[in-house]
Parts: structure tokens; C-alpha cells; sequence
């Protein structure tokens, strides 16, 4: 079974038992390097669907792994501010 077709099932299955899914949501890491999935990231914070951190992930050159975070979207609960 896809992960699309079991989501749904699942949101289906709760609300056939009474309850009202308010969401679902990706926690974890997706590879964002490439200009496409980056691209994909800008189409999904532009219609408020992404929250989270991009995380650019570098050598220091002293073989020292660091990193950026980027903050991608409002974070959960919070609301747009008015304009």
C-alpha cells in the first residue's frame, strides 16, 4: 500500500469513528540540495504548507561537520500576522 493511500484510510478511519483529523503532517529529513525539490519548498511555504528548518549541513575544513538552519514557514500554531 502507498503512503497517500494509507494517510487516507487512516484520516477516513477516524473520522468513520467520530473524530475530526485536524492535519497530517512529515516529521523528518528530505534531501533539499537540488534545485527542484528546493523549488518544490518554495511552491509549499508560499501556500503556508511547510513548517520547519532547512538545514544546510557543511565540512569547516578541519573535518568539523556544522551547520545552518534556515526556518521554512510559521511554526505550528502560530497565526499570520496581519498586513
Amino acid at each position: 500500500m502507498k503512503v497517500k493511500e494509507e494517510v487516507l484510510k487512516v484520516i477516513d478511519a477516524l473520522k468513520s469513528a467520530g473524530f475530526t483529523p485536524v492535519d497530517a503532517v512529515f516529521e523528518g529529513a528530505v534531501g533539499v540540495k537540488e534545485d527542484t525539490t528546493l523549488a518544490f519548498m518554495d511552491k509549499l511555504n508560499d501556500n503556508n504548507l511547510v513548517s520547519g528548518v532547512v538545514r544546510v549541513i557543511y565540512s569547516s575544513g578541519d573535518e568539523q561537520v556544522r551547520f545552518v538552519e534556515i526556518p521554512v514557514g510559521q511554526p505550528q500554531g502560530q497565526a499570520e500576522e496581519p498586513q
